[in-house]
């Protein structure tokens, strides 16, 4: 199927355009594109449109040359004699002007005469309509250019949609533990309501992913979620991130203004991230456009309607900030409609497995790798870590390591000597017996690194003042051999 010229794409901005001329010109008009086919037309030609034109040279003329055309007295004119139309056609006279774009002639649009009245107008004010068509033929052009830079900007929001998308899927919220499947459940629940979400947790425990795979199954999900890291952003400058502001309402402000958050969000989910470090003062204001629904610009007077779900996140305890004074209660109970904890990742162990292999396939594909996954000592120091940076931490971790190992399968000796060291389990959980032989464990890998032949080996058990066969013995209980 043949792809609509450009002119056809704004055929009823053009058409309507024609009977408005035609009606004040008392005449009719036609608009053809680069085709010939008619785009827009009036009185004969209003049922011909998408059609192809009988009379081609005239026109045909004209998209070739790019320049104006008339046609006096169509009885007379050698474009029309020799033209098998020529006989059965009403028009008199014809004036034309080429339509541009990008120094493209992209169509012709046309005054056309049929009673002899008309054709003496068009004799008479010749110059006149010359210069009516040419502003005419020009705002054809700007529309088109408006057109074409709606479609650019189209296929960019949909390039950053399809980013994330993307983004989505390599940072899915992942887990397979009962806290972490009732979190989703209840995720799935409400991301169909517009009612606000209040995501609490530990830093790095997914609340933007969380945020995002809300949104992403929500009626609003088509739009690009727009973020905000209420910590991020100089106290100053705050409120007018938010909210936007007019020209003039502050030294430096751009000409004409600029749209918040919020008017950047319309029609879809606005993502206050760190919530708990928002100034009292923007605090205010955000409660009466969650009230409202109306947002104000700084230094404006006019009330602008929004359309917007709100989602927060926070790492503090609000409760705490409002006892304190630092948080204003009744905005906190306007945002803690839907209250959803994240649990760090020391409470979900059975779900660390899932995040190295997620972040280890991720890794190896960005990294060209092909590390198959970790030796039972290295996942037993995952395990046993606390994991304070939670899933962040996780994934730093995991592409340090997939930097760093040549083989297939990360070791205990490939990790940080500060990883290992915090990562040691909790006195209360290991008798004195079983942390020693852990101790000794970790020691003799690091020392058998190093000891990679059967004399280095002998001078190794020598070095530690046990018999080569002790050492052997424990490094094939240990599985270091």
């Amino acid at each position: 199927m043949t792809p609509p010229s450009s002119l056809m794409q704004i055929q009823p901005f053009i058409q309507a355009y024609a009977l408005a001329v035609s009606s004040i010109l008392d005449a009719a008009v036609t608009v053809v594109d680069s085709d010939l086919v008619r785009v827009g037309g009036t009185a004969n030609y209003a049922g011909q449109i998408g059609k192809k034109i009988n009379h081609t040279a005239f026109f045909g003329g004209v998209l070739q040359s790019g320049r104006p055309g008339f046609i006096k007295d169509v009885k007379k004119e050698g474009h029309c004699i020799g033209c098998e139309h020529q006989d059965a056609c009403e028009e008199l006279a014809d004036m034309a002007y080429p339509v541009f774009l990008d120094s493209q002639v992209v169509g012709v649009v046309g005054i056309i005469a049929f009673k002899e009245s008309q054709r003496r107008r068009l004799l008479r004010d010749q110059d006149k309509l010359h210069e009516f068509l040419k502003y005419m033929c020009m705002l054809i052009e700007s529309k088109l250019q408006t057109l074409r830079r709606t479609q650019a900007l189209e296929q960019q929001m949909g390039a950053v949609l399809s980013l994330e998308k993307k983004h989505l899927e390599e940072t899915p919220f992942l887990g397979s533990s009962r806290a972490i499947r009732e979190t989703l459940a209840l995720a799935e629940k409400i991301s169909a309501s517009d009612s606000t979400v209040l995501l609490s947790g530990e830093s790095g425990t997914g609340k933007e992913v969380m945020a995002r795979y809300i949104h992403n199954l929500s009626p609003r999900g088509s739009r690009l979620m727009t973020s905000i890291n209420c910590g991020a952003i100089p106290e100053s400058l705050v409120e007018s991130e938010l909210f936007g502001y007019e020209e003039g309402a502050f030294t430096g402000a751009k000409k004409g203004g600029q749209p918040g958050r919020f008017e950047l969000a319309e029609g879809s989910t606005l993502f206050l991230d760190e919530i708990g470090e928002m100034p009292l003062q923007v605090q205010t204001k955000l409660l009466r456009v969650l009230q409202e629904r109306t947002v104000q610009r700084l230094g404006g007077k006019k009330a602008v309607p929004v359309n917007v779900r709100i989602i927060c996140a926070t790492n503090k305890d609000l409760r705490q900030q409002v006892e304190a004074g630092s948080f204003r209660n009744d905005l906190y109970y306007r945002l803690n409609v839907i209250p959803i904890a994240l649990p760090p990742l020391r409470e979900r162990p059975e779900d660390i497995p899932l995040f190295i292999e997620h972040f280890i396939t991720r890794y190896n594909q960005v990294l060209k790798k092909n590390i198959v996954g970790l030796d039972e000592a290295a996942l037993e120091a995952f395990l046993s870590y606390d994991w304070p940076g939670n899933v962040r931490e996780l994934r730093n971790l995991i592409e340090y390591l997939a930097n760093i190992v040549d083989g297939r399968t990360i070791r205990v000796l490939d990790l940080p000597d500060h990883f290992l060291l915090k990562a040691r389990r909790q006195p209360a959980r290991q008798t004195l017996k079983s942390m020693m032989e852990e101790h000794e464990k970790l020691l003799l890998s690091q020392l058998v690194a190093e000891a990679n032949t059967a004399a280095a080996k002998k001078a190794l058990a020598k070095r530690l003042g046990i018999s080569s066969a002790t050492l052997y013995r424990k490094l094939s209980e240990y599985s270091l051999l």
